[in-house]
């Protein structure tokens, strides 16, 4: 490898640890401030959070979420008034009954295993007082 090579590695390399360090540590070389519990229970309390990362959007409309999915039923014309049981089973449960207009087999199976039941139940608060015709 020729010396300029080489010293043009080098460059990259340091470059690209120093925009880490920058994004990790907030810019100014000291790690970021540990954030209390409280601030991380707030966030997670949100049920928005639950339906961003489980991605609900992309199949699914739903005002308060500025989603507007087209391959599920919109959630605000079906969810209006329903019980939370039945939201939760809908869920979990999903082919069990689908609505009105949907086959069975379209929406993910396996949210009983991959939403922690705080998270499923921050998510039916979120859509049940959300929901809205």
């Amino acid at each position: 490898m020729r010396p300029a090579t080489a010293a043009a590695g080098a460059l990259v390399v340091a470059a690209a640890v120093m925009a880490l360090l920058a994004f990790t540590t907030g810019g100014d070389g000291e790690p970021p401030a540990p954030t209390t519990s409280a601030a991380v229970d707030d966030r997670e309390r949100d049920g928005l959070d639950v339906w961003a990362e489980q991605g609900c959007g992309s199949c699914h409309a739903f005002a308060a979420a500025n989603a507007h999915g087209e391959i599920g039923p919109d959630l605000d014309a079906d969810l209006d008034g329903v019980p939370a049981a039945y939201i939760k089973e809908s869920i979990v449960a999903p082919d069990k009954v689908a609505a009105a207009g949907y086959p069975t087999g379209m929406m993910p199976g396996d949210f009983a295993s991959r939403i922690a039941p705080d998270d499923l139940d921050r998510l039916v608060t979120f859509l049940r007082q959300n929901a809205r015709r």
